[in-house]
């Protein structure tokens, strides 16, 4: 048996000793099953050649050349804040080298196709044909890569939003300003989308026939604008803060029991929106020391766990809406993380003792359900975490998500 092999028979029989039926939730235990979970989804989906990982297992080149196989973008950009995460709560430095070669490599799309030919002719997987076609792109797409596709930004604003949120935290890590000037470029990218004719905030994406707003969107906006504002105390930032808070009350987002999906919806509370709203009051709070936006985060929690269905009567997190498709089977683990640092910072502020316990308690109910009943054979997380779960869909979204609620149970000393 070779290395590699060996490796992973020991993964698989940790992973197993670490899901048996009596779960310990304890800091180390925790921390132990999330380095287990991170080794697992990157010996599933990393690719070395591209420095980040695929949406289907296997390092296949030439499928991510003809465009049947792509790293899953905005989910990549959640997978490198939980392993920022992750090191933060540890005290690891072990993922901050991958983290910096992910940033370096696809930080412009125009340093990919070099890498990505060579490996294919090292793979005997390149021909005059592709030669030739190549070319002809390349003369194509220049102009639009020139001026686009850089900094982590795209047409679709959310996308560019996850990627901005967590160069900042790796930003905060390394204090290497190349990560914030990459955070206040997607801020900018965002901000210029701002579409007062279009019923105002940020619009989901450019594409001219889906114009809209939505939650996610604005609440990444409001979250990234706060962050920034606490990092540079630059006033234009609070400012977009505040004007996006007042768009989530003017299009009534936050109905009183959670928030919705777009202005005039009524009752779609996906998991993600909520927890991605909670975090951005709470970054507000943190930025601005103003006890009101940690009332409004407080009221946004309780009504949300109480009241729009996303939990189980013994407290499990679900996603009521349904897991079809792709997207969902992150929204889960976002929501974790940011119930966890609202808690971290309760507890760190010594207020609202209650709620920080109700959410410790969701988050270990959840991790616990997760453990025994969200286990797929192949050791991955699976779409939910239930138990009597009908639905048993796992890939890099559901894995990231697992992991993700995992690191949100873990304690934050400075949150």
């Amino acid at each position: 048996m070779n290395s590699f092999r060996l490796f992973s028979a020991v993964l698989l029989a940790s992973l197993v000793s670490c899901f048996s039926a009596e779960i310990d939730l304890g800091r180390d235990a925790v921390a132990s099953s999330a380095k287990l979970g991170i080794a697992l989804l990157d010996k599933l989906y990393w690719s070395p050649t591209l420095n980040i990982w695929l949406d289907q297992p296997g390092d296949d080149i030439r499928a991510y050349y003809d465009g049947r196989r792509n790293p899953p973008w905005w989910s990549s950009a959640n997978a490198v804040e939980m392993l920022l995460d992750y090191m933060r709560k540890t005290g690891s430095a072990e993922y901050e080298a991958t983290i910096a070669a992910l940033y370096d490599s696809n930080k412009d799309l125009r340093q990919k196709s070099p890498r990505v030919i060579a490996e294919l002719k090292r793979r005997n997987q390149w021909s005059a044909v592709d030669e030739e076609r190549f070319e002809k792109k390349q003369a194509a797409t220049q102009p639009v890569l020139n001026n686009y596709y850089t900094e982590f930004r795209n047409e679709y604003l959310d996308d560019s939003g996850w990627w901005g949120i967590t160069w900042l935290k790796m930003y905060d890590r390394t204090r290497d300003k190349k990560y914030l000037a990459t955070a206040q470029a997607v801020h900018a990218h965002m901000a210029k989308n701002w579409r007062p004719e279009k019923n105002g905030g940020v619009m989901w994406t450019e594409v001219e026939d889906k114009l809209v707003p939505n939650a996610i969107t604005n609440g990444l906006f409001l979250l990234l604008s706060a962050r920034l504002y606490e990092r540079t105390r630059t006033a234009d930032y609070l400012q977009w803060a505040e004007r996006s808070l007042a768009w989530f009350h003017d299009q009534k987002l936050y109905d009183g029991i959670g928030v919705v999906d777009v202005p005039g919806h009524m009752g779609d509370y996906w998991t993600y929106n909520q927890g991605v709203f909670i975090g951005a009051l709470t970054a507000l709070y943190q930025a601005t020391g103003r006890e009101d936006y940690l009332e409004q985060a407080v009221t946004v929690t309780r009504s949300v766990l109480t009241r729009a269905g996303l939990t189980t009567t013994d407290g499990v997190l679900l996603e009521k809406l349904g897991v079809s498709g792709w997207d969902p089977g992150l929204f889960k683990g976002i929501f974790a993380r940011y119930l966890g640092h609202l808690r971290d910072v309760l507890d760190s502020k010594k207020l609202y003792s209650e709620l920080a316990q109700e959410i410790d308690r969701v988050l270990r109910a959840s991790v616990t359900s997760l453990q025994l009943h969200g286990i797929a054979e192949n050791r991955e997380f699976k779409v939910e975490w239930h138990e009597s779960s009908k639905e048993g869909k796992h890939n890099f979204n559901t894995q990231t998500s697992g992991l993700t609620a995992l690191i949100a149970l873990l304690p934050d000393p400075h949150p």
